[in-house]
């Protein structure tokens, strides 16, 4: 279905609701509607770092009150990442926390992170530990003891459905092996990981009502089926807006079922 990029030059933005290529301003424009701006991205590709810091200096000098949610930390370090953003943390420090976090070159995420301070726009930790989700991958969700269940935020549920399973399948085909329990446990962890980040995400702006939040997150994580769906679930009056970037082949299948917009690189 190559006629989805029909008329886009490199770097161009494609509708898929209507297959129109629109200017990068009125995507931002369009998108900034919505509560919820979810940028998706491979971790390892500079450009989609680089597209992440457009969306939000745009939004920021656009006018919105803005905060960027983070996959890239746990949620369980959000007074850290306070001080970073209140300019109560060296550059080191903050380089030594971002590490305990995630394991991506620092340098990729770099100018999101002093942008964000530059201007005090809040970040926010979206993400569980790593353990936790290791676990439900191996053993299930039901395997957490009481106390693993209390490093994921109150009222998570893990409900898998054949449509998450699906999306779990053609998503993560390398990893995801038809069906038996190793699957469902697979499928658990990844609904526990969106689900935990959704919760996250919407406790922050029950607190800061006139907020908008750009979340930063890998793109198997933004695509409406897994974060959005999540936040549709719970709250069906927060709007979501889902931006990923993608190669020219990568996004020939993809519909207004998948993204909001699709970014070429």
């Amino acid at each position: 279905m190559l006629v989805i990029f029909a008329g886009c030059q490199d770097g161009g933005v494609i509708r898929p609701a209507d297959r129109a290529a629109i200017p990068f301003d009125r995507m931002v424009a369009e998108a900034s509607k919505s509560r919820i701006v979810l940028v998706g991205e491979t971790h390892d590709n500079r450009a989609h770092h680089d597209l992440q810091l457009k969306i939000i200096r745009t939004l920021h000098e656009g006018g919105a009150v803005i905060a960027v949610g983070l996959e890239m930390f746990r949620a369980e370090n959000q007074e850290l990442l306070d001080k970073w953003w209140r300019w109560g943390m060296s550059t080191e420090q903050f380089e030594a926390l971002y590490r305990e976090n995630w394991g991506m070159p620092w340098i990729l995420y770099r100018d999101i992170f002093l942008y964000s301070r530059q201007k005090r726009i809040p970040l926010v930790g979206l993400n569980v530990p790593r353990e936790v989700i290791a676990k439900v991958a191996r053993e299930g969700y039901g395997s957490l003891t009481e106390s693993e269940r209390k490093k994921l935020p109150p009222g998570l549920t893990c409900t898998v459905d054949e449509s998450y399973r699906s999306f779990i399948r053609s998503t993560f085909a390398a990893h995801a092996h038809g069906s038996g329990r190793s699957f469902e446990n697979f499928c658990e962890a990844q609904m526990v990981w969106d689900t935990a980040m959704a919760i996250y995400a919407l406790e922050y702006l029950d607190r800061n009502p006139a907020s908008r939040m750009v979340i930063l997150a890998g793109s198997v994580h933004a695509w409406k089926r897994a974060i959005p769906r999540q936040i549709a679930t719970m709250r069906p009056d927060i709007t979501v807006s889902v931006i990923l970037p993608v190669q020219k082949g990568d996004g020939d299948k993809l519909t207004a079922e998948d993204a909001d917009y699709l970014v070429l690189p």
